[in-house]
């Protein structure tokens, strides 16, 4: 009986698996013989059994009275379990968001900061030359802390881009702050149903502390089966209703505290090796491994995976950091060990010793490398690509141990490092049947269209945590910050994390103070930062386009025009500086055709309309055409008298 509910539990997603797997259990709940006896013995079936029937019927009321409560909200449409997605219309099309509060599902919002997607959006009707990939993980794949441009999975989305210009890609960034395998296991089969063409997992950092690890408050136990069992079970109404009514008696923290989300899901700070908590972690984590892995084969969708990667040089174990006596610890040994040895100019040994001091870390936020094991024994079994990430960064580490060069703290990569996560995820991909082969170029040695401002407001973010256990106890004072850059940047960052949180407002204002500076350059590059993440802000498009004529950027010029043509039907100032462009780039019989046409735009204010004639008029003089020029400006200081650059250069040709 526990095999079939085994397998209708993870091999069955509709409803009809769910009543199975109750009455599975109702089933367990009886003597065989006597439900035998019912059913083979007809001769004296209403008589000799009417205490089973009755006992039968007593305990299906429960199922019942549930099933009716169940129908009863699904009527009144109460109590829904937060979606994944959500369908959204826009311009007569339909499009898949996802929800940023489906955290809410694991997170109690009364007691804790609850974690959020970002709600992005792709295609609900995926266009034949789209390659759909899902980015699945915690906060790495999320990219904390930084936002939008930084993660890996938006620099491989750049990287891609470079490579296949003809090809659209959706990297659809699932990263969450303090989910594990067990989340991911409960998302894998919404996500099947949206048509992906590639998943990338990134997980086991958060297998401990994560929602549901084996350290967590949010906790359901340790039995991996009983936890996906009640995560499967959480889609029925009546379940979200009594988790509701449970979450209702919780009491909120005290005004105040203020308490980071890491702080919140810790339950058991110190986790001993070779505990009963890290042998179920590792059973754990093996078992949503295999869960998620069968369930992508069975739907041929093909998985990278990639090992963990952390910060080991520069980062002392947390259980001698997170401990206000500051005790010494084995790990904490291991690691004073390694700095010695470093010290002495032995990295190969140094390597060694700081990479068994995280081992040993008994506060393990840092994935330890039996996990890094299990994902490579796991790709093996499934015949999948794997992502070496460990000796990717270990690799490019100036000593060869990964430390604060490419960590922003003690496993969050910094911008460097993400480019550096993006290039080995983009290295497998390309690697695949899924992409025709490219030429190879020469990688970017800096992460795309990530300015100041991006930096400047990681630091922020991290400030606090670094302030909170597990690397202190000491209060917050945004007055103590130092600025990463400059006291206007890290001004901008403030406003942006703590009032209005618009990304695309703060680099606006970012480049309003380059611009007010003199620094036409800085201010190009947060226009343009703004456009590959809000590319339907026209407005942007215009403001790069007076930079790059500025700096005369003539080809960024061109390139921004014809993007900005895309997603307006205002296109006149946009033909114009087009032709501009063309003109620069000597191309002067191309230029006359788009100016031509920017004249014809019926937006043009008066203003715009008159120096579009005037270089119409220039255009003309430049290919030989000095009367129809004369022509031109005849009629633009009729229509215009004060005009005095055209009146002048009309007098020149009538002399």
């Amino acid at each position: 009986m526990m095999i079939f509910v085994h397998f209708v539990f993870f091999r069955m997603d509709s409803k009809i698996a769910h009543y199975s797997l109750i009455f599975g259990f109702i089933m367990i709940r009886f003597r065989p013989a006597g439900i035998f006896s019912v059913i083979f013995n007809p001769n004296g079936l209403f008589m000799k059994s009417k205490k089973i029937i009755f006992s039968i019927l007593v305990a299906l009321l429960p199922l019942v009275f549930l099933s009716l409560i169940e129908l009863s909200l699904w009527a009144v449409d109460a109590y829904p379990q937060p979606p994944l997605f959500f369908e959204i219309e826009e311009s007569g099309k339909t499009f898949t968001q996802i929800n940023p509060q489906v955290g809410e599902r694991y997170f109690n919002k009364n007691t804790m900061p609850v974690p959020n997607l970002y709600p992005q959006k792709f295609s609900t009707e995926k266009p034949a030359e789209t390659l759909r990939i899902f980015c699945l993980g915690g906060s790495t794949t999320e990219g904390f802390p930084y936002e939008m441009t930084v993660p890996f999975p938006q620099q491989l989305a750049f990287l891609l881009k470079a490579d296949y210009p003809d090809r659209d890609f959706e990297v659809i960034n699932m990263g969450m702050s303090a989910i594990n395998s067990f989340t991911v296991v409960d998302w894998i089969p919404d996500i099947l149903q949206h048509d992906p063409d590639l998943i990338l997992l990134y997980m086991g950092h958060n297998e401990f502390y994560g929602a549901y690890g084996t350290g967590s408050t949010i906790s359901l136990g340790h039995d991996g089966r009983v936890i996906r069992l009640v995560l499967k079970l959480q889609q029925f109404r009546v379940v979200q209703m009594i988790s509701s009514m449970i979450r209702g008696f919780t009491e909120p923290p005290p005004a105040g505290a203020n308490p980071t989300l890491m702080e919140k899901v810790i339950n058991d700070k110190i986790i001993e090796s070779n505990s009963i908590l890290r042998i179920k972690t590792r059973e754990n984590f093996s078992d949503n491994l295999d869960v998620i892995l069968s369930s992508c084969q069975a739907a041929g969708v093909p998985v990278i995976l990639s090992n963990l990667v952390s910060n080991i040089k520069d980062q002392r174990p947390l259980d001698v950091t997170s401990n206000p006596q500051q005790t010494s610890t084995k790990a904490h040994k291991l690691y004073l060990k390694g700095q010695h040895e470093f010290e002495q100019g032995d990295t190969t040994t140094a390597f060694i010793s700081f990479t068994r001091a995280k081992n040993n870390d008994q506060v393990p936020f840092r994935g330890n490398d039996y996990l890094n094991e299990i994902l490579h024994v796991q790709a093996s079994q499934f015949d999948l690509a794997i992502v070496d990430m460990k000796s990717a960064f270990k690799h490019v580490s100036p000593s060869g141990i990964p430390g604060k060069g490419l960590f922003c703290d003690h496993l969050h990569p910094n911008p460097l490092g993400y480019l550096l996560m993006a290039k080995q995820f983009h290295k497998a991909i390309t690697q695949t049947k899924l992409l025709p082969a490219v030429s190879k170029e020469q990688l970017p040695l800096e992460p795309w269209f990530v300015t100041d401002l991006d930096r400047e407001i990681g630091a922020l973010k991290i400030f606090k945590l670094l302030h909170r256990w597990p690397f202190g106890s000491r209060q917050v004072d945004y007055a103590d910050y130092p600025p990463l850059y400059d006291e206007e940047t890290a001004q901008i960052a403030k406003q942006y994390i703590f009032d209005h949180n618009v990304w695309g407002k703060a680099h606006s204002n970012m480049a309003d103070f380059y611009l007010k500076q003199g620094d036409v350059n800085k201010a190009c590059k947060e226009y343009q930062a703004i456009i590959e993440m809000y590319p339907q802000k026209t407005e942007y498009y215009s403001a790069l386009v007076e930079c790059a004529k500025q700096l005369k950027l003539w080809d960024m010029v061109g390139e921004t025009c014809q993007r900005a043509m895309a997603t307006t039907t205002s296109r006149g100032m946009f033909y114009y500086n087009l032709a501009l462009s063309q003109r620069y780039a000597g191309n002067l019989e191309q230029a006359m055709i788009n100016i031509e046409t920017a004249i014809a735009a019926p937006e043009l204010t008066p203003g715009q309309s008159a120096n579009i004639h005037f270089t119409y008029a220039l255009f003309l003089l430049e290919m030989q055409k000095p009367s129809e020029a004369a022509n031109v400006l005849t009629e633009l200081v009729t229509e215009v008298p004060d005009f005095g650059k055209a009146q002048e250069l009309l007098n020149k040709l009538i002399d």
